[in-house]
């Protein structure tokens, strides 16, 4: 009996042990997944952050160049409107673009055709013998039967 309760005691100590290691395994497998999961975040933020200072340096460069290209405009233009002050009428504001008053000037008109009167009426096809009349006034009467 006394082997009994010796065999019985280590099955629950051994039951017990078990349990108790499975839950302070679990608590530091916790942690360390935690601990993980933290770098992986850390990790993706600092690609994200990478990423978006490219996307940060690349819009940058776009605006910089639209914006000298809006300072050159500006410039033609502040000039143009200076050189028409002077009194030049070579260089006036035209309607159209360049291109296009170029091609208007040089474009051949075509002649505008002018209507003509003719001395000679058309010939009058309605008279008795050309069959669209029979020129008598009365309508011929049907007998019914």
């Amino acid at each position: 009996m006394d082997w009994l309760m010796g065999l019985l005691l280590l099955v629950i100590g051994a039951a017990a042990g078990f349990f108790i290691g499975k839950i302070f395994g679990q608590e530091k497998q916790t942690l360390s997944d935690k601990s993980e999961s933290e770098q992986t975040i850390q990790e993706l933020m600092k690609q994200q952050a990478v990423a978006h200072v490219q996307q940060s340096k690349q819009i940058a460069e776009v605006l910089m160049a639209q914006s000298s290209t809006l300072k050159r405009q500006l410039e033609d233009y502040e000039q143009l409107l200076i050189s028409q002050q002077h009194g030049d009428e070579d260089s006036a504001l035209s309607f159209f673009g360049e291109h296009t008053t170029a091609y208007l000037r040089n474009k051949n008109t075509a002649a505008v055709r002018e209507k003509s009167s003719s001395d000679v009426q058309p010939l009058d096809f309605s008279s008795q013998s050309s069959g669209l009349f029979s020129g008598n006034d009365e309508a011929p009467i049907k007998e019914s039967k």
